[in-house]
Protein backbone atom coordinates (compact mmCIF):
# COMPACT_ATOMS: atom_id res chain seq x y z
CA UNK A 1 0.00 0.00 0.00
CA UNK A 2 1.17 3.39 -0.79
CA UNK A 3 2.31 5.73 2.48
CA UNK A 4 -0.42 8.37 2.72
CA UNK A 5 1.21 12.41 2.74
CA UNK A 6 -0.57 14.65 4.99
CA UNK A 7 -1.77 17.24 2.76
CA UNK A 8 -2.53 20.83 4.31
CA UNK A 9 -4.45 23.64 3.11
CA UNK A 10 -4.25 26.96 4.32
CA UNK A 11 -7.72 28.38 5.80
CA UNK A 12 -7.56 31.87 4.16
CA UNK A 13 -8.87 34.12 7.60
CA UNK A 14 -11.56 36.41 6.84
CA UNK A 15 -12.26 38.10 10.02
CA UNK A 16 -15.98 40.03 10.51
CA UNK A 17 -16.28 43.52 11.83
CA UNK A 18 -16.74 43.64 15.28
CA UNK A 19 -18.09 46.90 17.57
CA UNK A 20 -16.77 47.25 21.28
CA UNK A 21 -14.86 48.80 24.12
CA UNK A 22 -11.49 46.76 23.21
CA UNK A 23 -12.27 47.84 19.79
CA UNK A 24 -12.68 51.31 20.25
CA UNK A 25 -9.78 51.47 23.04
CA UNK A 26 -7.61 49.38 20.31
CA UNK A 27 -8.35 51.64 17.06
CA UNK A 28 -7.41 55.23 19.28
CA UNK A 29 -4.22 53.58 20.49
CA UNK A 30 -3.26 51.93 17.46
CA UNK A 31 -3.88 55.44 15.33
CA UNK A 32 -1.32 56.76 18.31
CA UNK A 33 1.24 54.36 17.35
CA UNK A 34 0.37 54.83 13.60
CA UNK A 35 0.95 58.30 14.25
CA UNK A 36 3.93 57.84 16.28
CA UNK A 37 6.01 55.69 13.85
CA UNK A 38 5.32 58.09 11.14
CA UNK A 39 5.89 61.37 12.91
CA UNK A 40 9.30 60.86 15.28
CA UNK A 41 11.43 60.69 12.37
CA UNK A 42 10.57 64.14 11.61
CA UNK A 43 10.77 65.82 15.34
CA UNK A 44 13.88 67.23 16.54
CA UNK A 45 15.17 67.86 20.39
CA UNK A 46 17.94 70.26 20.86
CA UNK A 47 18.17 70.53 16.92
CA UNK A 48 18.87 67.09 16.27
CA UNK A 49 16.92 64.44 15.62
CA UNK A 50 14.56 62.64 18.74
CA UNK A 51 15.53 59.02 17.13
CA UNK A 52 17.83 57.41 14.75
CA UNK A 53 19.55 54.57 14.22
CA UNK A 54 22.38 56.27 12.20
CA UNK A 55 24.23 52.79 11.30
CA UNK A 56 26.51 54.05 8.43
CA UNK A 57 27.30 57.32 10.68
CA UNK A 58 28.13 54.50 13.53
CA UNK A 59 25.67 56.70 15.84
CA UNK A 60 22.28 56.81 17.72
CA UNK A 61 20.38 59.70 18.90
CA UNK A 62 17.67 59.25 21.57
CA UNK A 63 15.85 62.36 22.72
CA UNK A 64 18.88 64.72 22.34
CA UNK A 65 21.97 62.17 23.26
CA UNK A 66 24.17 61.34 20.95
CA UNK A 67 25.57 57.70 21.36
CA UNK A 68 28.55 56.46 19.43
CA UNK A 69 30.51 53.12 19.44
CA UNK A 70 32.28 54.67 22.61
CA UNK A 71 28.65 54.14 23.97
CA UNK A 72 28.36 50.76 23.61
CA UNK A 73 28.05 49.79 27.48
CA UNK A 74 24.78 52.10 27.61
CA UNK A 75 23.37 50.69 24.15
CA UNK A 76 23.92 47.15 26.12
CA UNK A 77 21.59 48.57 28.90
CA UNK A 78 19.27 49.56 27.01
CA UNK A 79 19.01 46.13 25.58
CA UNK A 80 18.72 44.50 28.26
CA UNK A 81 16.56 47.39 29.84
CA UNK A 82 14.45 46.80 26.91
CA UNK A 83 14.33 42.83 27.39
CA UNK A 84 13.63 43.06 31.21
CA UNK A 85 10.83 45.49 30.35
CA UNK A 86 9.51 42.69 27.76
CA UNK A 87 9.62 39.76 30.14
CA UNK A 88 8.13 42.00 32.79
CA UNK A 89 5.40 43.23 30.61
CA UNK A 90 4.47 39.48 29.28
CA UNK A 91 4.39 38.36 32.55
CA UNK A 92 2.08 40.34 33.78
CA UNK A 93 -0.26 40.96 30.76
CA UNK A 94 0.76 37.90 28.65
CA UNK A 95 0.36 38.79 24.88
CA UNK A 96 -1.15 41.89 24.54
CA UNK A 97 1.82 43.39 23.14
CA UNK A 98 0.83 41.20 20.20
CA UNK A 99 -2.65 42.61 19.75
CA UNK A 100 -2.41 45.90 20.90
CA UNK A 101 1.57 47.26 19.86
CA UNK A 102 2.95 45.10 17.49
CA UNK A 103 3.89 47.43 14.86
CA UNK A 104 2.85 44.27 12.21
CA UNK A 105 -0.35 44.11 14.09
CA UNK A 106 -1.03 47.74 14.42
CA UNK A 107 -0.23 48.23 10.55
CA UNK A 108 -2.34 45.28 9.37
CA UNK A 109 -5.58 46.21 11.21
CA UNK A 110 -5.40 50.10 11.35
CA UNK A 111 -3.80 50.60 7.53
CA UNK A 112 -4.01 47.70 5.42
CA UNK A 113 -7.53 45.84 6.79
CA UNK A 114 -9.91 49.08 6.79
CA UNK A 115 -8.72 49.76 2.92
CA UNK A 116 -9.30 46.35 2.20
CA UNK A 117 -13.06 46.34 3.75
CA UNK A 118 -13.59 50.09 1.87
CA UNK A 119 -12.01 48.16 -1.38
CA UNK A 120 -13.62 44.88 -1.39
CA UNK A 121 -16.51 45.13 1.04
CA UNK A 122 -17.06 43.02 4.35
CA UNK A 123 -16.16 39.42 4.91
CA UNK A 124 -18.60 37.46 3.80
CA UNK A 125 -18.56 38.82 0.23
CA UNK A 126 -14.49 38.43 0.60
CA UNK A 127 -14.82 35.20 1.37
CA UNK A 128 -18.15 34.68 -1.42
CA UNK A 129 -15.58 36.43 -4.02
CA UNK A 130 -12.54 34.47 -3.39
CA UNK A 131 -14.38 31.39 -3.05
CA UNK A 132 -16.38 31.99 -6.77
CA UNK A 133 -15.24 32.31 -10.22
CA UNK A 134 -11.93 34.33 -11.20
CA UNK A 135 -13.41 36.87 -14.03
CA UNK A 136 -13.29 40.41 -14.90
CA UNK A 137 -14.92 41.44 -12.02
CA UNK A 138 -12.79 39.46 -9.83
CA UNK A 139 -9.46 40.55 -11.05
CA UNK A 140 -10.41 44.45 -11.40
CA UNK A 141 -11.71 44.73 -7.30
CA UNK A 142 -8.69 42.40 -6.49
CA UNK A 143 -6.47 44.43 -9.09
CA UNK A 144 -7.47 48.01 -7.48
CA UNK A 145 -6.90 46.49 -4.00
CA UNK A 146 -3.05 45.49 -4.74
CA UNK A 147 -2.69 48.57 -6.98
CA UNK A 148 -3.69 50.43 -3.61
CA UNK A 149 -1.85 48.16 -1.10
CA UNK A 150 1.76 48.46 -3.21
CA UNK A 151 1.03 52.13 -2.92
CA UNK A 152 0.60 51.58 1.14
CA UNK A 153 3.52 49.79 1.28
CA UNK A 154 6.11 52.23 -0.24
CA UNK A 155 4.58 54.55 2.29
CA UNK A 156 5.60 51.95 4.86
CA UNK A 157 8.85 51.60 3.51
CA UNK A 158 9.64 55.24 3.46
CA UNK A 159 8.95 55.81 7.00
CA UNK A 160 10.42 52.74 8.00
CA UNK A 161 13.54 53.98 6.14
CA UNK A 162 13.35 57.60 8.18
CA UNK A 163 14.11 55.56 11.09
CA UNK A 164 17.22 54.88 10.12
CA UNK A 165 18.11 58.45 7.61
CA UNK A 166 17.07 61.93 7.78
CA UNK A 167 13.81 62.09 6.18
CA UNK A 168 14.43 65.39 4.42
CA UNK A 169 16.99 63.61 2.50
CA UNK A 170 15.31 60.57 1.15
CA UNK A 171 12.29 63.38 -0.15
CA UNK A 172 15.11 65.81 -1.76
CA UNK A 173 18.10 63.38 -2.75
CA UNK A 174 16.40 59.73 -2.87
CA UNK A 175 18.80 56.80 -2.29
CA UNK A 176 21.93 55.30 -3.65
CA UNK A 177 22.09 52.35 -5.62
CA UNK A 178 22.64 50.06 -2.35
CA UNK A 179 19.54 52.05 -0.27
CA UNK A 180 17.28 51.42 -3.76
CA UNK A 181 18.31 47.63 -3.29
CA UNK A 182 17.52 47.80 0.09
CA UNK A 183 14.32 49.11 -0.21
CA UNK A 184 13.41 46.98 -2.90
CA UNK A 185 13.78 44.08 -0.30
CA UNK A 186 12.02 45.72 2.11
CA UNK A 187 8.78 46.73 -0.14
CA UNK A 188 8.65 42.98 -1.19
CA UNK A 189 8.80 41.39 2.43
CA UNK A 190 6.39 44.32 4.15
CA UNK A 191 4.11 43.82 0.58
CA UNK A 192 3.97 39.53 0.48
CA UNK A 193 3.27 40.39 4.73
CA UNK A 194 0.17 42.84 4.43
CA UNK A 195 -1.05 41.07 1.03
CA UNK A 196 -0.71 37.18 1.97
CA UNK A 197 0.94 35.99 5.09
CA UNK A 198 -0.40 38.36 7.60
CA UNK A 199 -1.14 35.91 10.85
CA UNK A 200 1.15 33.39 9.57
CA UNK A 201 3.62 35.82 10.61
CA UNK A 202 2.41 35.58 14.35
CA UNK A 203 2.14 31.54 13.55
CA UNK A 204 4.92 30.30 12.14
CA UNK A 205 7.75 32.80 11.95
CA UNK A 206 8.08 35.70 15.14
CA UNK A 207 10.27 34.66 18.01
CA UNK A 208 7.87 36.31 20.57
CA UNK A 209 5.19 34.05 19.83
CA UNK A 210 7.44 31.15 20.83
CA UNK A 211 9.06 31.97 23.92
CA UNK A 212 6.77 34.38 25.22
CA UNK A 213 5.01 31.15 26.75
CA UNK A 214 7.70 30.22 29.12
CA UNK A 215 7.62 34.07 30.57
CA UNK A 216 3.68 33.65 31.26
CA UNK A 217 2.71 31.91 34.58
CA UNK A 218 -0.71 31.16 36.15
CA UNK A 219 -0.76 35.01 36.96
CA UNK A 220 -0.38 36.18 33.26
CA UNK A 221 -3.01 38.40 31.69
CA UNK A 222 -4.87 36.23 29.09
CA UNK A 223 -8.31 36.72 26.74
CA UNK A 224 -9.66 33.39 27.98
CA UNK A 225 -13.90 31.79 27.72
CA UNK A 226 -15.52 31.27 30.78
CA UNK A 227 -16.24 27.35 30.33
CA UNK A 228 -17.88 26.88 33.83
CA UNK A 229 -20.70 29.91 32.93
CA UNK A 230 -20.67 28.84 28.93
CA UNK A 231 -20.89 25.24 28.97
CA UNK A 232 -22.94 23.07 28.48
CA UNK A 233 -23.14 25.11 24.65
CA UNK A 234 -27.08 25.72 23.82
CA UNK A 235 -28.06 24.87 19.96
CA UNK A 236 -31.08 26.50 18.58
CA UNK A 237 -33.90 27.07 20.66
CA UNK A 238 -32.40 25.39 23.21
CA UNK A 239 -33.83 26.41 26.76
CA UNK A 240 -31.41 24.43 29.17
CA UNK A 241 -27.60 24.73 29.14
CA UNK A 242 -24.76 27.04 29.58
CA UNK A 243 -25.15 31.20 28.54
CA UNK A 244 -22.90 30.30 25.05
CA UNK A 245 -25.07 29.98 22.38
CA UNK A 246 -23.11 28.64 19.75
CA UNK A 247 -23.47 31.77 17.67
CA UNK A 248 -19.71 31.65 16.53
CA UNK A 249 -19.03 34.60 16.12
CA UNK A 250 -16.15 34.76 18.80
CA UNK A 251 -15.10 32.75 15.70
CA UNK A 252 -15.91 34.90 12.98
CA UNK A 253 -14.13 38.04 14.36
CA UNK A 254 -10.71 36.88 15.36
CA UNK A 255 -7.76 37.94 12.90
CA UNK A 256 -5.57 34.81 13.92
CA UNK A 257 -8.45 32.57 12.96
CA UNK A 258 -8.72 30.26 16.45
CA UNK A 259 -11.99 29.31 18.71
CA UNK A 260 -11.27 30.68 22.25
CA UNK A 261 -13.11 28.50 23.62
CA UNK A 262 -11.17 25.31 22.97
CA UNK A 263 -8.83 26.71 25.82
CA UNK A 264 -5.34 28.96 25.51
CA UNK A 265 -3.83 28.56 21.84
CA UNK A 266 -0.26 29.57 20.79
CA UNK A 267 -1.96 32.01 17.99
CA UNK A 268 -4.55 33.65 19.87
CA UNK A 269 -2.76 37.54 19.80
CA UNK A 270 -5.30 38.88 23.43
CA UNK A 271 -6.43 41.26 20.47
CA UNK A 272 -10.64 40.78 22.99
CA UNK A 273 -12.25 40.93 19.33
CA UNK A 274 -13.71 38.07 20.53
CA UNK A 275 -14.79 39.27 23.67
CA UNK A 276 -16.16 42.18 22.09
CA UNK A 277 -17.99 40.12 19.37
CA UNK A 278 -19.71 38.50 22.68
CA UNK A 279 -20.41 40.81 24.88
CA UNK A 280 -22.39 42.27 21.72
CA UNK A 281 -24.48 38.64 21.97
CA UNK A 282 -24.74 38.30 25.25
CA UNK A 283 -26.79 41.93 25.57
CA UNK A 284 -29.07 40.85 22.75
CA UNK A 285 -30.01 37.87 24.51
CA UNK A 286 -30.00 39.37 27.99
CA UNK A 287 -27.25 38.23 30.03
CA UNK A 288 -24.50 39.18 31.59
CA UNK A 289 -21.26 40.22 29.96
CA UNK A 290 -18.00 39.09 30.16
CA UNK A 291 -18.08 35.47 29.21
CA UNK A 292 -15.23 35.86 27.30
CA UNK A 293 -12.76 38.67 29.21
CA UNK A 294 -9.61 39.30 29.85
CA UNK A 295 -8.70 37.36 32.64
CA UNK A 296 -6.12 35.15 34.97
CA UNK A 297 -7.07 32.01 32.91
CA UNK A 298 -6.66 29.86 36.40
CA UNK A 299 -7.24 31.45 39.46
CA UNK A 300 -10.29 34.18 38.00
CA UNK A 301 -12.07 31.40 35.91
CA UNK A 302 -11.77 29.20 38.78
CA UNK A 303 -12.14 30.94 42.02
CA UNK A 304 -13.87 34.24 40.64
CA UNK A 305 -11.23 36.24 41.81
CA UNK A 306 -9.29 38.94 40.56
CA UNK A 307 -6.05 38.59 38.66
CA UNK A 308 -2.91 38.91 40.64
CA UNK A 309 -0.42 40.93 39.41
CA UNK A 310 2.06 41.42 41.94
CA UNK A 311 4.08 37.77 42.66
CA UNK A 312 7.60 36.70 42.84
CA UNK A 313 8.35 36.88 39.51
CA UNK A 314 6.98 40.41 38.94
CA UNK A 315 8.71 41.61 42.16
CA UNK A 316 12.21 39.99 40.26
CA UNK A 317 11.81 41.60 37.12
CA UNK A 318 10.71 45.01 38.71
CA UNK A 319 14.03 44.35 40.69
CA UNK A 320 16.66 44.13 37.83
CA UNK A 321 15.17 46.14 35.49
CA UNK A 322 15.34 49.16 38.45
CA UNK A 323 18.59 48.02 38.80
CA UNK A 324 19.71 48.01 34.96
CA UNK A 325 17.83 51.54 34.75
CA UNK A 326 20.34 53.15 37.51
CA UNK A 327 23.30 51.49 36.18
CA UNK A 328 22.42 53.76 32.80
CA UNK A 329 21.38 56.66 34.92
CA UNK A 330 24.37 57.09 36.94
CA UNK A 331 26.60 55.71 33.78
CA UNK A 332 24.64 58.79 31.63
CA UNK A 333 24.79 61.32 34.13
CA UNK A 334 28.87 60.89 34.09
CA UNK A 335 29.58 60.86 30.63
CA UNK A 336 31.68 63.48 28.87
CA UNK A 337 30.13 65.60 25.09
CA UNK A 338 33.91 64.07 24.32
CA UNK A 339 35.47 60.32 24.66
CA UNK A 340 39.18 60.63 23.72
CA UNK A 341 41.66 57.72 23.92
CA UNK A 342 45.07 57.88 22.73
CA UNK A 343 46.72 54.22 21.95
CA UNK A 344 50.11 53.40 20.60
CA UNK A 345 50.00 52.38 16.43
CA UNK A 346 49.96 49.01 15.90
CA UNK A 347 52.99 48.40 13.99
CA UNK A 348 54.68 51.24 14.19
CA UNK A 349 58.70 51.32 16.35
CA UNK A 350 58.54 51.35 19.59
CA UNK A 351 60.43 55.02 19.50
CA UNK A 352 62.60 56.99 17.07
CA UNK A 353 65.58 59.09 18.46
CA UNK A 354 65.79 62.38 16.32
CA UNK A 355 68.59 63.61 15.50
CA UNK A 356 69.03 66.39 18.32
CA UNK A 357 68.67 63.17 20.94
CA UNK A 358 65.26 63.56 21.43
CA UNK A 359 63.17 60.68 21.84
CA UNK A 360 59.47 60.60 19.37
CA UNK A 361 56.74 58.27 20.15
CA UNK A 362 53.63 58.20 17.86
CA UNK A 363 50.45 57.82 18.86
CA UNK A 364 46.97 57.39 17.10
CA UNK A 365 44.41 59.89 18.78
CA UNK A 366 40.70 59.03 18.51
CA UNK A 367 37.66 61.39 19.32
CA UNK A 368 34.72 60.87 19.58
CA UNK A 369 32.15 64.11 19.46
CA UNK A 370 28.85 63.33 21.46
CA UNK A 371 28.20 66.71 21.60
CA UNK A 372 24.64 68.30 19.63
CA UNK A 373 27.29 69.96 17.61
CA UNK A 374 30.48 70.05 15.10
CA UNK A 375 33.84 71.05 16.92
CA UNK A 376 37.39 71.37 16.04
CA UNK A 377 40.64 70.07 18.47
CA UNK A 378 43.49 70.76 18.75
CA UNK A 379 46.45 68.65 20.63
CA UNK A 380 49.18 70.37 23.23
CA UNK A 381 50.95 68.74 26.51
CA UNK A 382 51.44 70.62 29.69
CA UNK A 383 53.43 73.32 30.52
CA UNK A 384 56.75 72.26 32.18
CA UNK A 385 56.32 68.31 31.13
CA UNK A 386 59.10 69.03 28.58
CA UNK A 387 57.36 67.25 25.92
CA UNK A 388 55.96 68.20 22.33
CA UNK A 389 53.50 67.31 20.39
CA UNK A 390 52.85 67.18 16.52
CA UNK A 391 49.79 66.50 15.09
CA UNK A 392 49.47 66.84 11.17
CA UNK A 393 46.14 67.89 10.24
CA UNK A 394 45.48 69.81 13.22
CA UNK A 395 42.65 71.62 13.93
CA UNK A 396 40.50 68.65 13.60
CA UNK A 397 36.90 69.23 12.54
CA UNK A 398 34.78 66.30 13.88
CA UNK A 399 31.00 66.50 13.53
CA UNK A 400 28.46 65.61 16.16
CA UNK A 401 27.99 61.79 16.51
CA UNK A 402 31.14 61.11 14.43
CA UNK A 403 34.31 59.91 15.38
CA UNK A 404 37.99 60.65 14.16
CA UNK A 405 41.57 58.51 14.69
CA UNK A 406 44.24 60.59 14.01
CA UNK A 407 48.21 60.05 14.20
CA UNK A 408 49.73 62.15 16.57
CA UNK A 409 53.99 61.89 17.61
CA UNK A 410 55.21 63.67 21.24
CA UNK A 411 58.66 63.83 21.98
CA UNK A 412 60.45 64.20 24.67
CA UNK A 413 64.11 65.14 25.78
CA UNK A 414 66.58 61.64 26.87
CA UNK A 415 66.73 62.84 29.80
CA UNK A 416 63.51 62.78 31.26
CA UNK A 417 63.48 58.94 30.77
CA UNK A 418 63.79 56.96 34.09
CA UNK A 419 63.96 53.19 33.09
CA UNK A 420 63.45 53.35 29.41
CA UNK A 421 59.70 55.72 30.76
CA UNK A 422 58.22 58.48 30.22
CA UNK A 423 54.59 59.54 31.80
CA UNK A 424 52.71 62.36 30.48
CA UNK A 425 49.65 63.66 29.40
CA UNK A 426 48.38 64.69 26.03
CA UNK A 427 45.80 67.23 26.14
CA UNK A 428 42.92 67.69 23.88
CA UNK A 429 41.76 71.09 23.56
CA UNK A 430 38.38 71.75 22.14
CA UNK A 431 37.40 75.47 19.88
CA UNK A 432 35.27 76.61 23.12
CA UNK A 433 38.48 75.71 25.70
CA UNK A 434 37.54 72.64 27.11
CA UNK A 435 40.33 70.53 27.91
CA UNK A 436 40.85 66.72 27.98
CA UNK A 437 43.69 65.03 29.65
CA UNK A 438 45.10 61.50 27.71
CA UNK A 439 47.84 60.13 30.51
CA UNK A 440 50.45 58.08 27.89
CA UNK A 441 53.68 56.33 28.56
CA UNK A 442 56.84 57.09 26.49
CA UNK A 443 58.89 54.32 25.75
CA UNK A 444 62.59 55.19 25.20
CA UNK A 445 66.27 53.60 25.55
CA UNK A 446 66.73 50.78 27.85
CA UNK A 447 62.75 49.94 28.00
CA UNK A 448 63.31 46.23 26.56
CA UNK A 449 60.38 46.14 24.49
CA UNK A 450 58.03 46.00 27.36
CA UNK A 451 55.23 48.43 28.13
CA UNK A 452 53.01 48.58 31.32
Amino acid sequence: MPEAHLVTRREWVYPSDVRGRYRRARRAFGWLLVAFFVGMPWVTVGGLPAVRFDIPGRRVLLLGTVFTPHDNWALALIGIAASLALFLFTSVLGRVWCGWACPQTVWLEWVYRPLERWIEGPSNRRRKRDEGPRGLGYFGVKGLKWLAFAGLTAATTFVFFSWFNDPRALVTRGMGPVGWTLAALLFTAFYLDAAWFREQMCHYVCPYARFQGALMDDHSLVVAYDALRGEPRKRGKEREGGDCVSCDRCVSVCPSGVDIRDGDQLQCIACAACADACDEVMVKIGRPRGLIRYTDDRDSLRRGARPTWIHRRTVAYLGLLAGVLALLVVGLAGRSEVAANATRTPGAQMYQVLPDGRIANQFAVHISNRSPRDHTFTLATGEGTGTTVTAPGTPWTVAWGDELRMPAFVVAPREGFRGGRYPTEIEVVRDDGVTFELPVTLLGPGDGGRES
